[in-house]
């Protein structure tokens, strides 16, 4: 290992400097091997009679317990064993026998034991491994870490390793001068795609996969940003593999898999193998065998949205410093070939480098813990890089209002039981007010169940139906426990897990941290029986809301899963939820999923709350308020009481008529929009408006109204006076009402000046029409019109009238407002032919 011919410059620098910055590339040993060349050296028989410990640092559960496991068998050890010096521990597992020296952590659990004892008694080295993936966890014990040594551990030694190589700056922060370890690599052909592929990336991965196996000797590896895809793309590559005539086992490797599929995706085998990972193989894991990559270029990525006060997890781009680590696995032992699915140019436009996770999450959390060793200011503690202020204050609040500090700063009694727990401020607020609310027990399993991966692989609704307990309100975290039962029943067994869509291995991880929360509501004294309250979901609920209270949502329509959330926009329930009545929910998560330049927020594991516990733990926060509403079915206004929380309506409930006053308004608006229809509000009525709007255009001097809406608005009230129903006014007569508006005189002038009808010479009478433009039109057979030889006129001869002429048959044969041109220059014409088919009729 190339990690081994700088033993004697590590040493070295660790007895100088008991601080040691080290980069080394990925597959060069610095994992498996600096911890044995600190035990070796003898760095850490400073402590515990000769025996202290050396703390490696992980930042995943699946490498930790991988490469203890590597790191015993060279040593020709078993893990944990009583006489083992190598154990491990997560948050859900412990393998150390008394005898252990290298201690393998997880960075999280890691950073809960310093928080516990700062000076770290009995370790004498931490190392922090691939701390180039800079999570939150990783930067607050690298702060911690330097405070210690500042303060009670001179002695302390702490080593951070870097599979990069941009390292001077945290060289410069920790006062050493970085090491630089060259790795033993083969050189790696890098490919790009010509352009850009409009495939599914688990087709094109598959694609890639095949043609590059069949052109190329060795093991293969895919990368890809999460399980999903992993198995979309194992399932299309064994069609592209088969295809492509290569024989090779497919392996996925991820953290949700059980230990025995981890290490056989790890582990040589007689045949080619094709392993699909996330990007827990682009540096924790090395894969002997490794000579084709195939990167996706993606990676799941939580960031921070401080307008919508969530963490939004998303497929992102990986830096180009990740795609180099990635492509590195290629060639570690013979020369390989990385295949990028994307174009260089789209390479040339990604990021360096990854931004520090402290940059990119939410830090409720880290605040916390840095309020419970009592720091006050979050931004005066020792960041490598320190959080943009923004979240530092979003969190700040997120803790203020969750009750774990004060206004200035300090922690609460409140506070510091949350603190205990490892969990999200947020769940911790919810045990502490489910010890109060006597029903922990169940609060427990429900943290349980928020804070792990989530146990169920598939959500068949009827399944999670019957999960439901009848009695409570419908909640997907009551669904869980009943998933979770049937999981214990089956004792945690693969198979049966399966059987009923749940993931053994989650399953096993919820029940242990279950276990692990009930231990420490012990140790804090905190009640787990609650007596005959311990069980009752209503409670569990209410501890919900104190904990997640910006998480309450809406649902106005049961039929459909769009919801309210105040100062959200586009906001649906998951279509897993068995959430399904209209009214106020609580939802744990939130998601985000960007849609183009827009984003949709996607709410679950939800359940219902009842409108009063609202009113009951946010009573500042519910308005009630009466307000008038049109009821389409009645066609009537009423008054209904609206509940409000934060703005948002939860409920309205009708509690009457309006008066009439206010019902007459509405009914004249809604007559106004043409939304009802006044039966008798006719044609006749229409053409009465109009016959006044031509006299007021004719004879301006007379002053006449022209029926505006303000007219019609006062008509209408005339017409709907007294009522409060449309079925009240639907049949009255409008015709009066709209004639009224002028004076008496002034109706007899629009009767006068604009007829309905005129005489004519036969006896008939021509009864005219008046559109909105135009001359009056008046129709009428030919045979009534004989004797007439001029075009009628109205308004006192201002305005002829255009009169069509119909043959017998009531058909149009002519237009015109010259009847006199008419008579003597087409009627003998068409009389003749006219005449022909209608020979009974009189022509003259």
């Amino acid at each position: 290992m190339p990690v081994r011919r700088s033993a004697e410059a590590i040493v070295s620098a660790l007895r100088r400097d008991r601080r040691l910055v080290l980069a080394a590339p990925t597959g060069s040993g610095k994992t498996t091997q600096v911890p044995q060349i600190v035990l070796e050296s003898g760095l850490a028989d400073e402590s515990a009679g000769g025996r202290g410990q050396i703390a490696v640092l992980e930042p995943r559960r699946l490498a930790t317990r991988m490469v203890a496991e590597r790191v015993a068998a060279e040593m020709g050890e078993r893990v944990g064993e009583p006489g083992s010096r190598v154990g491990y521990q997560t948050r859900h597992e412990s393998r150390m026998g008394p005898k252990c020296r290298i201690r393998f952590m997880t960075e999280g659990l890691f950073l809960r034991v310093m928080l516990g004892d700062p000076a770290l008694r009995g370790i004498d080295c931490v190392i922090l491994d691939e701390f180039h993936e800079r999570s939150v966890d990783a930067d607050l014990v690298l702060g911690l870490l330097t405070r210690a040594r500042e303060d009670w551990r001179k002695d302390l030694r702490v080593v951070v390793m870097s599979a990069t190589l941009d390292v001077e700056r945290l060289g410069g922060f920790l006062g050493v001068t970085p090491l630089v370890v060259e790795g033993r690599a083969f050189p790696v052909e890098v490919r790009y795609l010509g352009r850009r592929s409009a495939l599914e990336p688990w087709d094109l991965a598959a694609e890639t996969l095949a043609s590059a196996m069949a052109a190329s000797d060795g093991d293969a590896l895919v990368f890809m940003p999460g399980v999903f895809e992993i198995n979309r793309t194992i399932r299309a590559a064994r069609t592209a593999l088969a295809r492509a005539g290569v024989e090779a086992d497919l392996r996925a490797l991820h953290g949700s898999l059980p230990p025995r599929e981890q290490d056989a995706a790890v582990a040589p085998g007689p045949r080619r193998k094709a392993v699909v990972a996330t990007n827990v193989a682009e540096t924790s894991l090395t894969i002997p065998g490794i000579r084709i990559v195939v990167d996706s270029g993606l990676a799941r990525i939580h960031r921070y949205d401080p307008q919508r006060g969530i963490n939004a997890l998303r497929v992102e781009p990986i830096s180009r410093a990740s795609a180099e680590q990635r492509a590195g696995r290629a060639g570690r032992t013979a020369p390989g070939v990385c295949v990028r699915l994307w174009t260089e140019g789209d390479h040339a436009a990604r990021a360096e480098r990854d931004a520090p996770e402290v940059r990119r999450i939410e830090l409720s959390e880290p605040v916390l813990h840095l309020a419970s060793m009592g720091m006050r200011d979050p931004m005066a503690f020792p960041w490598l890089d320190p959080p943009e202020s923004v979240a530092v204050e979003q969190a700040t609040s997120v803790l203020e209002r969750l009750g774990a500090l004060g206004s200035d700063g300090a922690l609460s009694e409140t506070g510091r039981l949350m603190a205990r727990f490892p969990l999200h401020p947020r769940l911790g607020r919810m045990l502490v007010e489910a010890s109060r609310r006597r029903c922990l027990a169940r609060c427990v399993v429900w943290a349980a169940l928020v804070g792990e991966r989530d146990i169920l692989v598939r959500e068949e609704l009827g399944r999670l139906v019957g999960w439901m307990r009848r009695d409570e309100p419908a909640s997907d975290l009551t669904v869980r426990e009943g998933a979770l039962d049937e999981a214990r029943a089956a004792r945690f067994e693969v198979r049966r897990c399966e059987a009923i869509g749940v993931s053994a291995m989650t399953a096993r991880d919820v029940d242990r941290a279950a276990r692990q929360l009930e231990g420490i509501c012990r140790r804090a004294r905190l009640p787990l029986d609650g007596g005959a309250g311990a069980n009752d979901a209503g409670q569990a609920i209410r501890c919900l809301l104190t904990a997640f209270d910006d998480h309450v949502a809406v649902r106005s329509d049961p039929q459909r899963p769009h919801c309210a959330m105040p100062g959200r926009r586009r906001v649906t329930l998951s279509a897993g939820s068995v959430v399904r009545d209209a009214g106020p929910l609580v939802a744990v998560e939130q998601r985000q999923i960007n849609r183009g330049d827009d984003a949709d927020v996607v709410l679950a594991l939800a359940s219902r709350v009842d409108e009063p516990w609202l009113a009951e733990l946010f009573p500042d926060r519910v308005e009630r308020r009466k307000e008038e509403q049109w009821n389409e079915t009645l066609k009537a206004t009423e008054i209904v009481e609206v509940t409000l929380f934060d703005g948002i309506e939860t409920s309205r409930v009708v509690k009457g008529r309006a008066a009439a006053e206010s019902a007459e308004e509405q009914l004249v608006e809604r007559i106004r929009r043409g939304e009802l229809r006044l039966k008798r509000w006719d044609e006749s009525v229409e053409q009465w408006i109009r016959r006044v709007r031509r006299v007021a255009a004719l004879y301006p001097e007379r002053g006449l109204i022209q029926y505006e809406p303000d007219d019609i608005a006062v008509i209408l009230h005339e017409i709907v006076a007294g009522a409060t129903r449309f079925n009240q006014v639907e049949d009255r007569p409008c015709l009066g009402a709209v004639k009224d508006a002028l004076s008496w005189d002034d109706q007899r002038f629009v009767e006068k000046m604009t007829p309905s009808e005129l005489p004519l010479p036969s006896g008939r009478k021509l009864r005219l029409e008046y559109p909105e433009e135009g001359p009056p039109v008046g129709r009428a057979r030919i045979q009534e019109l004989y004797g007439l030889t001029e075009t009628p006129r109205i308004a006192g001869g201002r305005q002829e009238v255009l009169l069509e002429i119909l043959a017998p048959n009531h058909r149009p044969v002519q237009r015109t407002t010259d009847l006199a041109g008419f008579w003597e220059r087409l009627y003998p014409e068409l009389k003749k032919e006219l005449k022909r088919r209608y020979p009974r009729h009189e022509w003259r």
